[in-house]
């Protein structure tokens, strides 16, 4: 399962509004697991250690002109000077791949202005530019003696993605030129949290009842809350001593990460200068849109929102000054006529908000996460949990810290220094020892469609099918592991046997389902959908008909579900090709 020794492993962190990569040697972290380097980008005046998820392509769709803050500035030129409408700028479009029942290899997204391509060749290039931004880096610094077998690479997904969305992925990562051997994924919270197992306390902020929280100990059970740009995704796990965890509970979470945020204050400058004048404002600006978004970025993460009074934020003059020349009114005198009143003032270019407006920007994002957390900590198994690891770049918020620690004063809550980076120095750590979460709870019911004997009145005569072995019930859920049932890593299940019933046949596919049910009875029953097939190729043929059956097993407990078939007659096993991009 692991790549054996690999020189050094290098990880991307692929997020919703910013992405990077960092590395570290194996003989280096051998000695020290958080000595990583970080990538650090130049986004305008300032360096920082992620680069904004932007592509930017050229008008012949195929063609990676830049990608990060170069693609930002680039694409802002280029509308400067009205040659932007045939290129193809796409920025934020993870979320694309969230909750999708409709996923596939042919899937489309949208770039700013409408115009569509794959969101294979999009992501493809996304990953693309960051393998080869660190295989130019660092190429020079190996004096060139670098094979693809000496790179471990880890790729970081949302713990609560479906395993077609994980296999999209991984297929872009392949399409990027990543061999598929040496690739791996990781679950964002996951790596997180092997992190802070290596970080000294000096490196953590430790709030609420820090009395509960000893060290990361054996038996220590903790809640990690991965609070993205896009998503924010939670895990339960407990340790079990020699650097090694266990899942409790099962990933979940939601569509609640600081993108949310984004979008609410985006209508609030809409609100305030009217949509008309903001779209020509963003067409004819870009770049000064790119920076005041940019600024506030940096401003939602540094506000003490519940203990200011006001909050400054500054405005570009261009708008203003579209603003007056598209209404022919003063935008300081017009914020007087608008539902905020009294509670705004524009000096300049610099706008005086009273900060319970801005906290209401934050209020919906931070109370859905607050309140699923509170509701999630009552569960009856999750008692022993004292503590929260909040990571994650919308975990940098103060508003999102105080509501955390002033509704759960119980719990110790902790945040790792540079909170917005756990993921991704987590997901080198990952790399290097594969093998570190040794248990994970199932999401959901898995299992295979398969036939039973037919039971009159019990089961639907619609499926009823007559065969020379008698009425079989046909579209059955044959369960393999059960919703919330914990899996060992790379624990085997066996599925089902399957008898092939033509004598050429050297091949047989079937379908794999999951459901939000517990033991549902048909694979059409509500709740459950069709993740994949699976394909079973070069069966034997050399043996009796009557002889030839197959059994299916899905292996569980990794960051991938797998699946292999044995051959009964001769107990060879080989790995099964599922496909879950149909």
């Amino acid at each position: 399962m692991e790549i054996e020794k690999p020189l050094l492993v290098v990880a991307i962190d692929f997020g919703t509004t910013y992405s990077s990569w960092a590395c570290s040697m194996t003989h280096e972290y051998a000695d020290n697991p958080t000595k990583i380097y970080v990538r650090q980008w130049i986004g305008g005046e300032h360096l920082s250690p992620k680069a904004p998820t932007s592509v930017l392509i050229r008008p012949d769709g195929t063609t990676l002109e830049a990608f990060g803050y170069e693609a930002e500035d680039r694409y802002a030129r280029l509308v400067e000077e009205g040659q932007h409408k045939l290129w193809y700028y796409f920025k934020r479009f993870k979320m694309k791949l969230f909750d999708n029942l409709e996923l596939s290899r042919h899937t489309m997204i949208e770039e700013i202005t409408g115009k569509t391509l794959p969101a294979m060749k999009v992501f493809s290039r996304a990953i693309e530019s960051m393998r080869n931004d660190f295989l130019s880096q660092f190429k020079s610094k190996l004096e060139g003696r670098i094979e693809d077998r000496d790179i471990c690479w880890v790729l970081t997904v949302p713990a609560i993605w479906s395993e077609s969305a994980k296999q999209f992925m991984r297929h872009a990562a392949i399409t990027a030129g990543i061999k598929n051997e040496y690739l791996r994924i990781a679950l964002e919270p996951e790596a997180a949290a092997l992190l802070c197992n290596y970080l000294p306390l000096k490196m953590l902020t430790i709030s609420g009842s820090q009395s509960t929280f000893q060290t990361f100990q054996k038996g220590c059970k903790y809640m990690v809350l991965d609070a993205g740009g896009g998503t924010v995704d939670i895990t339960v796990h407990e340790i079990i001593g020699g650097g090694k965890l266990k899942e409790i509970h099962k990933a979940t979470g939601g569509a609640w990460g600081g993108t949310a945020v984004d979008e609410a204050f985006r209508q609030f400058i809409i609100k305030l200068v009217g949509n008309p004048v903001f779209q020509k404002f963003t067409l004819e600006h870009t770049d000064d849109m790119l920076d005041m978004f940019r600024a506030f970025e940096v401003k939602k993460r540094d506000m003490q929102l519940m203990k200011e009074s006001t909050v400054t934020l500054r405005i570009p003059v261009s708008l203003i000054r579209i603003f007056e020349k598209e209404t022919g009114e003063v935008l300081h005198e017009s914020i007087g006529q608008t539902e905020f009143s009294g509670k705004i003032k524009l000096l300049n270019d610099k706008l005086k908000v009273d900060a319970t407006i801005i906290r209401d920007l934050f209020s919906k994002s931070v109370r859905s996460i607050t309140d699923y957390v509170s509701a999630l900590l009552k569960s009856k198994h999750l008692e022993g949990v004292k503590s929260i690891i909040m990571v994650g770049g919308f975990s940098e918020c103060q508003m999102l810290q105080e509501s955390i620690v002033s509704s759960l004063p119980e719990i110790s809550t902790i945040i790792p220094h540079d909170a917005s980076l756990a993921v991704l120095k987590g997901a080198v750590i990952y790399g290097h020892s594969q093998d570190a979460i040794v248990q994970r709870v199932c999401r959901y019911t898995y299992g295979i469609a398969g036939a039973k004997p037919f039971i009159q009145g019990v089961h639907k005569e619609e499926y009823r099918e007559e065969t020379d072995v008698g009425p079989l019930c046909d579209n059955m859920f044959i369960k393999i592991v059960e919703a919330g049932e914990s899996v060992k890593l790379y624990e085997r299940r066996e599925g089902k046997c399957f008898k092939l019933n033509m004598e050429d046949q050297d091949f047989y596919s079937f379908p794999i389902y999951a459901s939000s049910q517990a033991s549902p009875t048909y694979v059409t029953d509500e709740g459950c959908r069709k993740l994949g097939c699976g394909a079973i190729v070069n069966l034997d043929k050399a043996v009796p008909l009557k002889d030839r059956k197959v059994e299916v097993s899905i292996i569980f407990g990794g960051t991938e579900m797998e699946v292999e078939a044995k051959e009964a007659h001769t107990g060879q096993t080989s790995k099964v090709v599922v496909d879950f991009l149909l």
